[in-house]
């Protein structure tokens, strides 16, 4: 009887032991991170803050992959039926493990093509490529400065189409409780290039065409990238000069991404601009070491947004930072405890010219009753303003519902979704 009892008060200890067990592995997992947390504040009134390096996340370039058979395609100008699949061509850092390493708890959304081009991956059929009254977008957002037409400017004479910029945001929260919320603002160029001359009847593959057959995969390097690409394009645009005029080329998107977890989306538009003039300058140089030259410039200064400059502390530290020519990038941050942050200077202004008084009035309206919002605009730059100025109206107020201020064509079936949300729509998915 004795043996027995001790058996089972030994069986009852063990089963207490392994339920406790889970427990004290969570227990100790706060501890650490409580006792990292005060370590890190402690540090902080001994030597003062310290500056983080990141004003830019990730780079990449956006585009179709393979555009398929075009065997359907009747030649006719305009838009091609057949929609290809947009995918990440090429992006720095190559893994997310990269910033991880490094202490930064930042990754490439999934799926962020989508966004880059959220009308869809259209091919065009022309002599030339798409005009602005053709792609039915405006070369800026709402509240772009003016003097950023002179980079744009650049950038279409060097590639012989018409560019257009827009951004989005991407709201997530940790799975941490009382976490506040993380946004992701993703600024993109996009602009059109030839496809290459035996492309239309065939299947050849878009990316092996332009990006070239050897080594130019997701691992080979920028430097080497741009190099091909560009290339690819000179050849392709001579294949076009001298081809018939009436011959209808088939034209193919293509779009420069950088992504940030800072509200800076007017000064990333204008290292984008910069980036675009710099490379306008490169493809105009007669010179092939003059332009070996540059292209390391815009290499170099490109790495160092994303490894080595700091980013600014929140209310407390700004920071000025040299790209490429031109004066430095001045970057100031609000409070965490302040008013929420503005995507441009003038974009309060922006957005009550676009909606009007009764329009503004209506959309506060249905956000401080959490109604279904659905905003349209043929300027897809616009829906990512008009939701951030509005969610920043409410304050002390917060969205804390569904919040995709730029839906792509392929999430179109959020809508109905039987809940409240916040989500914006190209005009043109909405036919």
């Amino acid at each position: 009887r004795r043996r027995s009892s001790v058996k089972a008060v030994s069986a009852d200890a063990a089963s207490a032991a392994a339920q406790e067990a889970p427990v004290s592995k969570k227990k100790a997992k706060e501890l650490a991170a409580a006792a990292a947390k005060a370590q890190e504040e402690h540090d902080i009134r001994r030597d003062g803050p310290k500056l983080k390096p990141g004003v830019v996340d990730y780079i990449a370039v956006v585009g179709a992959r393979d555009i398929g058979n075009q065997q359907n395609d009747d030649g006719a100008k305009g838009w091609v039926q057949s929609t290809p699949e947009c995918t990440v061509l090429e992006r720095f850092p190559k893994t997310d493990e990269y910033h991880q390493k490094n202490g930064r708890n930042v990754a490439l959304p999934d799926k962020v093509e989508w966004f880059c081009f959220p009308e869809g991956c259209k091919l065009w059929r022309g002599s030339e490529p798409p005009h602005s009254s053709d792609l039915n977008l405006k070369r800026f957002s709402a509240s772009s400065p003016p003097t950023m037409a002179s980079s744009i400017a650049a950038f279409d004479a060097c590639l012989n189409c018409t560019t257009s910029l827009t951004w989005f945001v991407l709201a997530s929260n940790s799975d941490d409780y009382g976490s506040r919320c993380v946004k992701t603002y993703g600024i993109c160029i996009r602009f059109y290039v030839p496809a290459p001359t035996g492309i239309d009847r065939t299947q050849d593959d878009f990316a092996q065409m332009m990006m070239g057959m050897d080594g130019m995969g997701p691992g080979a390097s920028s430097s080497a990238s741009g190099r091909k690409l560009h290339e690819a394009q000179s050849r392709a645009n001579q294949a076009s000069s001298t081809s018939d005029a009436n011959s209808k080329r088939l034209w193919v998107p293509l779009g420069i991404l950088m992504t940030t977890t800072h509200p800076i989306v007017g000064t990333i538009e204008a290292m984008l601009l910069r980036m675009c003039e710099t490379l306008a300058s490169r493809a105009n140089s007669p010179n092939s070491t003059s332009s070996r030259w540059i292209w390391s410039v815009v290499h170099n200064d490109v790495a160092n947004l994303i490894v080595n400059f700091q980013a600014p502390l929140p209310g407390v530290l700004h920071t000025s930072i040299p790209f490429l020519s031109g004066e430095r990038l001045h970057l100031t941050l609000p409070p965490f405890t302040g008013l929420p942050p503005l995507p441009h200077g003038a974009s309060v202004t922006s957005v009550c010219r676009l909606l009007g008084a009764e329009g503004l009035t209506v959309l506060l309206a249905a956000v401080l009753t959490e109604c279904k919002i659905l905003v349209h605009s043929q300027d897809v730059a616009n829906l990512a303003m008009v939701a951030e100025v509005i969610t920043a109206l409410i304050y002390p107020f917060v969205w804390a519902l569904p919040y995709i201020p730029v839906l792509p064509e392929a999430m179109m079936e959020f809508i109905e979704a039987p809940l409240s949300y916040f989500l914006g729509v190209p005009s043109c998915n909405m036919q």
